[in-house]
């Protein structure tokens, strides 16, 4: 008995957890495969570097401060089957490459507390790097391989990509994780960054219109007036909306900063995407698309040519606006309209000839497409859309062509709209990376509101006296929350940003939904015509 009962105790006092177990084996593979890693051991979370590139050496650390970080990852298990990859060329390589993907770095939230980030990319990131026998922070530039327990990569769930990011293979549960990371910058304040994009590109293409207190306010005042008009235009106020509809981007209301229309946009206007200067904030093609299949073969500006040709021959070129009927003289109006970032990628339109030739998957059916709807109405939740639509739309005039551009915060904020692919067999995929409903909560009335008052709290003196964007709250729901806002998102997207649909001989159905990272500017080439 008295062995029995020492044995036992002996059992007792070496049995190893899961993790430490994970941890050996993990490294008697860096032992037989990288043991020349083996002295860039991270003791907090376990993992071990490789420091491919420094990156540049006047860059501050991304430590330094709470910010938001550009960067790429791809991700492989032991054998080196790639499970999630950023890059285009991985992913044709993988056959999981959509043209519905926009392949772009992260841009997510690395601050003390980290509320969106997978743990280990996160650590690798934010803190010190012990290389050697050296120290080294991430920064702008740097580019390492992580080699991560799954307490830290994908843990219980295990790992993969969704919405073309994903590869070959899903990572299971419990296994370790090779990343490839490469920082390509960060800010700590993403709505004076868009801010400041969204100006430039404004100012490229036309101009913003200047905005002094009393002369704004008589052009705004006369424009309004012209909706409600009875009859025709005097001559004072047929020279009055000559100025007002000028090339230049106008607020579409006073109140609302970052929240532009360009009546006079035609489709024959060429557009000027590389408007931001070349600092280290920028990765590289940020400004102008350039990837996958079709961004990869012909340039934007060739891209806008053709689809300029197929919307002059199905709409026209469009009446001038100081001509045309006011939205307000109709009830509901119908909605063609091409969504874009403002590096050029079209991230939706419900426009077929347009979908020709932009997505790989397009299916000719003969029709003409489907309309949005928008009602003409004082309440502005009639349209379930977002507010740079409620709020523009109303704004203008019908059988006429108009450009909307608009920082996030009038659109998908700091959340975003993560992309996912899937079919009729399939509920759900693993999505780890796009965390967008989790840290929406963190930030929709806490970070997110104080970037918001900070910084546009002080716009209204910058803007000559045309206020901030108020007080909106973002809080669609926390992690737990998560399959509503998929939910939310699904319902949104099929009125406005109508994805692919593709079927085959078993009748299985795959939707692609873009997706859209937190802070994104965003522009709308819009067409209206009274809705029959």
């Amino acid at each position: 008995m008295a062995f029995g009962v020492s044995l036992y105790s002996c059992v007792e006092s070496t049995e190893l957890s899961e993790n430490e177990m994970e941890n050996i084996a993990l490294r008697a593979w860096m032992e037989l495969n990288r043991p020349d890693l083996l002295d860039n051991y991270q003791p907090q979370g376990g993992y071990y570097v490789d420091l491919l590139d420094e990156g540049h050496p006047d860059s501050l650390p991304v430590r330094h401060n709470d910010a938001w970080v550009w960067f790429d990852v791809t991700c492989r298990d032991l054998k080196g089957n790639v499970v999630l990859s950023r890059n285009d060329e991985i992913a044709q390589m993988q056959n999981s490459y959509t043209s519905h993907t926009h392949y772009a770095p992260y841009f997510l939230y690395c601050g003390v507390d980290n509320t969106s980030m997978p743990e280990g990319t996160y650590m690798s990131i934010r803190n010190k790097l012990k290389i050697g026998n050296k120290e080294y922070a991430a920064r702008y530039g740097t580019k390492m391989r992580l080699y991560l327990p799954s307490s830290i990569a994908g843990g219980d769930a295990g790992m993969s990509g969704d919405g073309g990011y994903e590869g070959q293979y899903s990572l299971d549960e419990n296994r370790p994780m090779i990343i490839d990371v490469q920082i390509w910058g960060h800010v700590n304040n993403p709505l004076a960054y868009e801010d400041q994009w969204v100006r430039s590109f404004a100012t490229a293409n036309g101009g913003i219109a200047p905005v002094s207190k009393d002369e704004e306010s008589k052009k705004s005042a006369a424009l309004r007036r012209s909706y409600y008009r009875v009859g025709a235009p005097t001559r004072a106020q047929e020279e009055q909306e000559a100025i007002i509809y000028d090339n230049k981007w106008r607020l579409a209301v006073d109140s609302i900063a970052g929240l532009y229309i360009n009546y006079k946009y035609t489709p024959r206007q060429a557009l000027v995407y590389d408007c931001l200067g070349q600092d280290t904030l920028i990765y590289k093609d940020q400004t102008v698309y350039n990837r996958g299949k079709l961004y990869g073969q012909k340039s934007v500006a060739q891209l806008d040519k053709e689809i300029e040709e197929v919307l002059i021959k199905r709409f026209g070129e469009g009446l001038n606006p100081a001509e045309a009927e006011p939205t307000d003289s109709v009830t509901e109006v119908n909605v063609w309209y091409i969504t874009r970032k403002l590096d050029g990628f079209i991230i939706d339109t419900n426009i077929p000839e347009v979908q020709k030739i932009v997505y790989d998957d397009y299916v000719d059916s003969g029709d003409e497409g489907d309309p949005l709807e928008f009602k003409i109405s004082d309440n502005l939740d009639d349209n379930s859309l977002v507010d740079a639509w409620k709020y523009a739309i109303p704004q203008m005039k019908l059988g006429a062509w108009n450009a909307i551009l608009t920082v996030s915060s009038n659109a998908y904020g700091a959340t975003g709209v993560s992309g996912s692919k899937t079919t009729s067999s399939s509920s759900d995929y693993a999505d780890y990376y796009n965390y967008y409903n989790y840290y929406n909560s963190y930030y929709g009335n806490g970070y997110y509101n104080n970037y918001y008052n900070g910084y546009y709290g002080g716009y209204g003196g910058m803007m000559g006296g045309y206020g901030g964007y108020g007080d909106y709250g973002y809080g669609y729901g926390g992690y737990g929350d998560y399959y509503y806002n998929n939910y939310y998102n699904s319902y949104y997207y099929n009125q406005m940003y109508n994805n692919s649909y593709y079927t085959d001989d078993t009748t299985s159905t795959t939707t692609v939904t873009t997706e859209v990272q937190p802070y994104s500017p965003l522009l709308w080439q819009v067409y209206l015509e009274p809705r029959e």
